[in-house]
């Protein structure tokens, strides 16, 4: 399983996208902001990089704006 790591501006958005993985059935895991990610804020999500395409929609459906995803 090869992971992806989403990142965003704020924790508050990160922790708005958690809830809008799981609402959306998605698998996803709340961890510290790995050393060699460049964001705001000190909180990421790691999913299955297989689920990267329906991360994205449930994480635009919820408006929350992602910052990037890492791989």
């Amino acid at each position: 399983m090869a992971d992806a790591v989403l990142f965003f501006s704020s924790n508050a958005d990160t922790m708005i996208a958690t809830k809008a993985l799981k609402d959306a059935g998605v698998a996803s895991k709340m961890i510290p902001k790995p050393a060699h990610l460049t964001a705001k804020s000190n909180l990421c999500i790691s999913i299955d990089a297989a689920l990267e395409s329906a991360a994205v929609a449930a994480i635009a459906a919820a408006n929350v704006a992602l910052g990037g995803v890492a791989k």
